[in-house]
């Protein structure tokens, strides 16, 4: 017992003294920006790409449903779509700014419970709906890295380059297909022990999650500023870097963790003005699909319990 509440307390403390940290840093790179540049950053973003990158979001939380459907298949149950869509749509929108612990598992337990899973099958769920997107993040940040590795700052020393991270996601991929194809046994993830995925399962886990990616990224390429020169390849390596360790610090959205990142390794290609880019995608992926969860969460509930009430009656 006492081991198991010092990790329920851990990952909570220090997901905020990293918070803190990288609210306090990000600040610091912040007072470095005039505000005619932040406003440039601002104003200077084609409003046609604005709605562009509103519409690449939009699709790219409806492919977030297939995250949950593939979970599924792998469970070898079936639900309708449209109850399906509904827990992906609030476990993601939620839980991408309040944090998978506080919002995305409690709402998966609380609708899939409710339509006939069992607790332990939706923590099967979960562990593969992680497993998932860190595949595609694995297939995709360890070719893009390899290929476009990203330079890193002068005062960011790090033991090994870009090139070399990238070099250990593919490795962590290739390892992941190899165990795929070739092992059949009970795989221990915690307390669970798992089957690897059929191969055939497998490839569409890290197709989705790659695509996934890449239109978030996409977007993100969409709101910099009109006049920034800057390939989409160095977006693309920066935007899975600040991904990867903003999940890995357990700082729920990454908020200010994944702005710093992405304000430290593009200002230099961009310019001081990427910082209010970050901002808009911020509020475009973040905080509007937060807001529309939160009334679709609100509107089910006062719509089943109407529902409930009638049938009562």
């Amino acid at each position: 017992m006492p081991k198991r509440k010092l990790r329920a307390i851990a990952g909570p403390i220090l997901a905020t003294v990293l918070f803190g940290l990288a609210v306090r840093m990000l600040i610091h790179e912040a007072q470095t920006i005039t505000w005619e540049e932040f406003m440039a950053g601002l104003t200077g973003v084609p409003p046609l790409y604005l709605v562009f990158a509103a519409f690449l979001i939009a699709l790219n939380y409806g492919l977030l449903i297939t995250y949950d459907l593939l979970a599924l298949r792998y469970l070898c149950r079936s639900l309708p779509l449209r109850r399906v869509a509904l827990v992906s749509f609030l476990g993601y929108s939620l839980g991408n700014n309040l944090g998978t612990l506080l919002a995305a598992t409690p709402i998966r337990f609380r609708f899939y419970s409710r339509w006939g899973l069992s607790p332990s099958q939706i923590v099967v769920m979960i562990s593969i709906l992680g497993l998932t997107f860190w595949s595609g993040l694995w297939f995709l940040g360890g070719a893009v890295l390899v290929w476009v590795p990203v330079e890193l700052p002068e005062e960011i020393q790090l033991p090994f380059g870009t090139r070399t991270l990238g070099v250990i996601l593919l490795s962590l991929a290739i390892g992941y297909a190899i165990v795929c194809f070739a092992w059949r046994k009970p795989w221990p993830i915690g307390e669970l022990h798992l089957r690897p995925p059929e191969p055939g399962l497998m490839s569409v886990q890290a197709s989705v999650a790659a695509v996934d990616l890449l239109i978030s990224a996409t977007a993100l390429y969409l709101v910099l500023p009109g006049d920034a020169v800057v390939p989409f390849a160095v977006v693309l390596a920066a935007y899975l870097v600040g991904i990867a360790v903003s999940l890995l610090t357990q700082v729920p959205g990454g908020l200010g963790v994944l702005e710093l990142i992405l304000l430290t390794l593009l200002k230099e290609s961009v310019g001081e003005s990427v910082l209010a880019s970050i901002l808009i995608f911020r509020l475009l992926y973040y905080v509007l699909p937060l807001l529309f969860g939160m009334v679709t969460l609100v509107a089910h509930e006062i719509y089943g319990g109407a529902v409930e009430a009638r049938q009562v009656r």
